[in-house]
């Protein structure tokens, strides 16, 4: 309001006056309280006497006032955060201005016909008209930017807590929430207000609460998450899109006492669209315990879930093995916090070369390998093809060839939906990954395996941390098209389902999971946004960007040359190619050996035409 600002705009110039202003303004407030108290004793006709006994004492009235008043720093205090000290600092200074006046003027005998009853009404005026005072600045501060109050917002927490959260919340423009009711400790208050906000019922109800009121955000007082079941309810509004916002208590901050001040981020299942996908744990637990078993890539996002699972089963030896040094000792050091007991190797070492898998894989001896060492972001794989083939393909080859010399029991390929009729370097570089597994299928007496999978959400590289940091910073998050779709699935489903297949197939196996319809990026976005309590495109903005280089709108999970077939378990499938047979596995073997030395030729120069030369081939080798 035009008004309310110009006002604010004038007392802010004036800031640095405040004192002798407030002393003014005090000043003419207690002369107008002495005139009215005068004027309202005697219903306005005041006898001589009486009256000139009061202006005679008005100069000392006033100082002695003042004085009080200066007393308790009155003079400074800031009028738009009037509370209760202010409040009780004025009543005291009043209170005690009114006996000092009063003793002075029995020994004074000018005073002498001054009636105690105006004293005392006096007091009463004084404070009045000094809290009054205070109260209608800080009505003029509330006024001067109003909150739009745009969502509707539920409190949560004890009733102290709860009220306190109330009073910082009311009004201020920053939050936008509009409180609607309070859910507090004791079901029996249900129906009382705490300043004007209704009380909708005990921690028990809350749940039934959001499901009826529908609001857009619950702030919570963290000394709520200490009561049983609270913060598993808040959890379950999350996942129903529900903002939580938790506030920390001032008390705690001031003794440093520890609490919890916020719930555990989102899970990844939360941003599914569907239930999660369970396997047996007991059979797999049986299948491993007891077991020799080594994991190439072990320090990414599906290398350490694996080894964070097969380390939970007991097995007889774990050989982590990665080129990262600073992330083979990350996840070596997890291992070993958690599972003291564990034997453990941690090995550095990169799957192109030759000789140092050898030399592993003769010292680990293990049983299985789970191979997840991969470059697998799409875009910078577009911009280094060759590295892309060398890794992806010649370490596959490598990983996969040494484990059949070392008539290693068997062997799981971690593959990629982006592996399906490619229009990638990585799609293509880890569709040849799985037709250099299926050509081995058969020539060894290791099982090879596939596994293959949509995006992994919160992966490293993936669009779920992408989006969170872009949320942080109020936006804008980047989409690279409004139609574009991609199945998901939680690290924990991907890693279950690829020990689930190493305990399913037999060998040359391709087993992809059903995981239930895609899910379109903008709708992911939109979820993340508005778990924050935000509202996309009006709080942060969601920008289209246009399709990268490498990607496409729709992903597959099979061939059209495969046909699917059903497993032991009702969500993995496996994917049967009509063409495969032993002397296509070999030429297969044989092509992309020719193609690898092609491409590393011809990489470096043109990526564009590498992929075109890959593409190209790859659909001749598949033929």
């Amino acid at each position: 309001v035009y008004p309310v600002g110009a006002a604010n705009r004038l007392l802010d110039r004036l800031g640095r006056f405040h004192g002798r202003l407030a002393t003014l303004v005090q000043l003419v407030l207690i002369v107008a309280a002495n005139g009215a108290a005068l004027w309202l004793r005697f219903d306005g006709e005041p006898p001589g006497d009486a009256a000139r006994a009061v202006v005679v004492g008005l100069p000392l009235l006033a100082l002695v006032r003042l004085a009080w008043l200066r007393a308790f720093q009155m003079h400074r205090d800031m009028w738009r955060y009037l509370g209760l000290g202010e409040f009780l600092g004025v009543a005291a200074s009043c209170a005690l201005g009114s006996v000092t006046f009063w003793a002075l003027k029995t020994w004074a005998t000018p005073l002498a016909a001054y009636p105690d009853s105006v004293v005392l009404l006096d007091g009463l005026l004084s404070a009045a008209a000094l809290v009054g005072a205070r109260a209608v600045r800080r009505l003029h501060h509330e006024l001067r930017d109003p909150a739009p109050c745009s969502r509707r917002a539920i409190v949560v927490g004890a009733d102290d807590d709860a009220a306190r959260l109330l009073e910082v919340l009311a009004g201020r423009s920053e939050h936008k929430h509009r409180v609607v009711g309070l859910v507090v400790a004791r079901p029996e208050e249900a129906g009382l207000r705490v300043h004007g906000v209704p009380i909708l019922g005990g921690f028990g109800e809350l749940e039934r609460i959001v499901l009826e009121r529908a609001p857009d955000a619950l702030w919570v007082a963290a000394s709520a998450l200490d009561e049983a079941g609270v913060p598993d309810a808040l959890r379950r509004c999350r996942a129903k899109g529900v903002a939580v916002h938790v506030a920390p208590q001032i008390e705690d901050v001031l003794v440093g006492r520890e609490r919890a001040t916020k719930l555990e981020a989102p899970r990844a299942e939360e941003l599914l669209f569907r239930e999660p996908v369970h396997v047996d744990v007991a059979g797999l637990t049986e299948r491993f315990r007891g077991r020799r078993v080594m994991v190439t890539g072990a320090g990414g996002s599906i290398g350490l879930e694996l080894c964070a699972q097969l380390a939970a089963f007991t097995p007889a030896r774990l050989t982590l093995f990665e080129k990262h040094e600073a992330a083979l000792y990350d996840v070596e050091r997890r291992l070993r916090q958690r599972h003291p007991g564990l034997a453990l190797d941690a090995c550095i070492g990169d799957v192109r070369d030759v000789e140092r898998v050898d030399e592993v894989l003769a010292m680990a001896r293990p049983e299985l390998v789970f191979h997840a060492a991969a470059y697998k972001h799409v875009p910078l794989m577009e911009c280094n093809a060759g590295e892309a083939l060398k890794t992806n393909v010649q370490g596959t080859r490598i990983v996969a060839e040494a484990c059949g010399r070392a008539e290693v029991e068997g062997f799981v390929l971690v593959s990629t939906d982006k592996a399906v009729d490619p229009v990638s370097v990585m799609g293509a570089s880890k569709r040849m990954a799985e037709l250099v597994v299926q050509g081995l299928a058969g020539r060894h007496r290791t099982r090879y395996l596939t596994v293959r999978f949509g995006n992994v959400l919160d992966s490293s590289g993936s669009v779920v941390p992408l989006f969170r940091e872009q949320i942080q910073h109020d936006g804008p998050v980047t989409v690279t098209h409004a139609n574009v779709t991609r199945w998901f699935m939680t690290v924990g489903e991907a890693v279950q389902l690829i020990l689930e297949a190493s305990r399913l197939g037999r060998g040359g196996e391709v087993f992809v999971l059903d995981m239930g319809r895609p899910v379109r990026i903008v709708d992911l976005a939109e979820s993340m946004i508005r778990q924050q309590g935000l509202e996309p495109d009006r709080d942060v903005p969601i920008v289209f960007t246009g399709l990268r280089p490498g990607e496409r709108l729709f992903e597959k999970l099979t061939n059209d040359d495969e046909t699917v077939w059903k497993t032991s378990h009702p969500r993995i499938f496996m994917a049967v190619s009509v063409n495969a047979n032993g002397h296509a596995g070999e030429r297969r073997v044989q092509e992309i050996r020719r193609l690898l030395k092609m491409m590393h030729a011809d990489a470096g120069r043109n990526p564009t035409s590498a992929l075109r030369t890959v593409t190209r081939e790859l659909e001749r080798v598949c033929a």
